[in-house]
């Protein structure tokens, strides 16, 4: 499946899709559950919908930088001086 294929995809066949694809990553925001998964050469952010337990919304994503920006720690500053 292409990047367009899922895009112009029927929600079921998004469901199935994901089903197919590689779970890569998740993460919190509050109450919302993010997953990312990989179907074959782009990525798709999955919106867990608490009350129901599956993902709703989903965001397709092409390359790999951006896909996992929102799951990686946040770096740490270190501002201080020894002087």
């Amino acid at each position: 499946m292409t990047l367009e294929q899922f895009t112009n995809a029927t929600e079921m066949s998004k469901i199935k899709a994901i089903w197919r694809g590689k779970l890569i990553a998740e993460r919190k925001e509050e109450q919302i559950t993010y997953r990312l998964f990989k179907i074959d050469e782009f990525f798709v952010e999955a919106k867990i919908n608490p009350l129901l337990g599956f993902a709703r919304d989903f965001r397709p994503i092409e390359d790999e930088q951006n896909a996992m920006r929102p799951y990686l720690p946040e770096p740490v500053s270190l501002n201080y001086s020894l002087f």
